[in-house]
């Protein structure tokens, strides 16, 4: 049997026992369940919608076709300058660790290994072209079989060329020679600044009061202009049969992005340049990281503690330490800083582009952080997962341990809920001082201060519900929620998982609904109530006795779930599967 025969039968059996690994799935009510919903989704958002018959029907206008087509060269062109500037100079040439195991040994050329390395390259090619058309076909083009087709050459002449871009860079590292990169990309960085600002002198740019059409043809003159037109004529004929309007068109572009395609191969082919040793240790690097999935990190670097943990005390504050030592080394208050990074980054551009207007700014800045805040109540619950969450592999571990299963989920509750109290409380007095001076219509200073008193109990209630909610599903339905045990199996894939999530955000959002029924019932008549007698200041005892229902809705949670959590047999939950 030849190499390629032995290729397509492996790629055949792997594909075959996979779809009917996922067909034997769907005997278990839940993965049907989600396959169902996953299905109904796929159709109703992306099929439903797509055309794959007729020619020319649809799409972008004209104009908003060109600016697509600058963009999409723009991309291409950023792509192959960074497949020369940036990372390691090492070939991208990566195999699995069963693939270096079955065909590095075998009687199989090197030329042979790179073809295979590149045809399992253009299948995941085809792979993201087929999702990019359901996802953004109708929208960008005029034919989804066209733009199919034109995102498959597209994409996969760009993993060609950044294949082959590593192999020159380490060969030339090889020899002492690495800075010729830096010499080529600086000619042609050069090259096409010198092609755009002869482009621009010939064709200055619009002044104020055009008409749209006057800068259509400002932009289709630049581009056609002789030195810009040939310096990005390959990034054009990459993209033009994705973008084109009728068969005409795609059958004139379809031989130069081919073409392209074709060049890359045998290029990358012809290169010869030793790649076994990298894609060794790169697989090797690739299965360790496979088997430490869920710490994200191979390295475990020790930072000083949140706080000291003393010997004797309440087991749920020991909860709290871990998670939160965990969360720092999962990155979890790495996205809070981020939150934060980008609220101040947003507040200064809008503040600076203001010059010494500050007036209007700084109110809209202050909305900025309300929302923020109000955005963590709702979604920071499924961001932040250092809670039974993370521990879903270990619940044996947890089951273990001599505390009550309330004491283990008010524990587990903990750390989320905190650090996201910490971040809401922070964005609410942000918000409040920076409107403070200023006067908004309709909301006076009395308002603010006491709508900024009332959410400040408040969102974190929410918070801590929605945490409760998420937790939820793993105590009564941990085998629906994907994972992988350390060093065991990846998690599950495929659409009856995407069904599945589906599912469970939409139960967590309703239970989630539910319980905030009564407490925003209770807010509005005490609010009501005490208008009269307290004027804008009632929002602060609705929002403390909203908050302090939602408390105690989430305390009885605590409870019941902690029941639950003494009940749970782990051995009969198929974790991972």
């Amino acid at each position: 049997m030849s190499f390629a025969r032995a290729v397509a039968f492996l790629w055949l059996s792997s594909a075959r026992n996979r779809v009917r690994r996922q067909l034997r799935r769907l005997a278990q009510p839940k993965y049907l369940a989600g396959a169902v919903v996953g299905l109904a989704y796929f159709y109703s958002v992306f099929l439903q919608r797509l055309h794959l018959g007729g020619g020319g029907r649809g799409g972008p206008p004209y104009g908003a076709r060109l600016v697509l087509e600058v963009l999409l060269c723009g991309g291409a062109l950023l792509t192959v300058l960074g497949a020369w500037s940036l990372g390691a100079d090492r070939p991208q040439l990566t195999f699995t660790e069963a693939e270096v195991q079955l065909l590095f040994p075998a009687p199989v050329s090197r030329r042979a290994l790179v073809r295979y390395r590149a045809a399992r390259g253009l299948l995941r090619a085809a792979l993201s072209a087929l999702l990019t058309t359901l996802f953004f076909g109708r929208s960008m083009a005029s034919h989804a079989g066209f733009f199919a087709v034109g995102s498959f050459l597209s994409l996969g002449t760009l993993q060609l060329h950044v294949a082959a871009a590593s192999l020159v860079r380490t060969r030339l590292a090889e020899r002492g020679r690495a800075w010729l990169r830096w010499v080529g990309v600086a000619l042609v960085v050069g090259a096409l600044a010198l092609a755009l600002l002869l482009a621009l002198r010939g064709q200055p740019l619009p002044g104020p009061g055009m008409r749209s059409w006057q800068v259509q043809a400002w932009g289709e003159a630049v581009l056609g202009s002789r030195p810009l037109h040939w310096a990005l004529a390959p990034f054009r004929a990459l993209v033009a049969p994705a973008l084109a309007v009728d068969l005409r068109h795609f059958v004139r572009a379809l031989p130069w992005a081919l073409g392209l395609l074709l060049a890359h191969g045998v290029w990358l082919e012809r290169l010869e340049v030793p790649f076994e040793e990298a894609a060794v240790g790169a697989a090797d690097a690739r299965a360790r990281g496979l088997g430490t999935r869920g710490l994200r990190r191979q390295r475990v670097t020790l930072k000083p503690v949140p706080f000291r943990l003393a010997p004797t005390g309440r087991p749920e504050v020991a909860l709290l330490w871990k998670n939160l030592v965990a969360g720092r080394r999962l990155g979890a208050l790495s996205f809070l800083g981020v939150t934060l990074a980008l609220g101040a980054v947003l507040a200064g551009l809008l503040v600076g582009s203001a010059g010494g207007a500050f007036g209007g700014r700084l109110v809209f800045v202050a909305a900025v952080c309300v929302g923020l805040a109000g955005f963590l109540a709702v979604l920071g619950p499924g961001s932040l997962r250092v809670d039974l969450r993370m521990d879903l592999p270990k619940l044996e571990l947890l089951r273990a341990l001599p505390l009550r299963g309330s004491q283990v989920v008010a524990g587990e509750l903990l750390a989320p809920g905190l650090l996201l109290a910490l971040l809401q409380a922070l964005l609410l007095v942000l918000g409040f001082a920076l409107s403070s001076r200023e006067p908004v219509p309709g909301l006076p200073l009395p308002l603010r201060a006491a709508a900024t008193l009332g959410l400040l109990p408040l969102l974190p209630a929410i918070s801590l519900a929605g945490l409760l909610v998420q937790n939820v599903a793993v105590v009564l339905f941990p085998s629906w929620l994907p994972t992988a045990a350390a060093g065991q199996v990846e998690p599950a894939r495929g659409i009856e998982v995407f069904g599945q999530r589906l599912l469970m955000l939409a139960g967590t959002l309703l239970v989630l609904a539910l319980g905030l029924v009564p407490a925003s019932l209770l807010a509005l008549l005490l609010g009501w109530g005490l208008q009269g007698l307290l004027g804008p200041w009632a929002l602060v005892p609705a929002g403390a006795a909203a908050a302090a229902l939602l408390l105690g809705e989430v305390a009885l949670g605590v409870l019941l779930l902690g029941r639950a959590f003494d009940r749970l047999d782990v051995s009969g939950e198929a974790l991972g599967e």
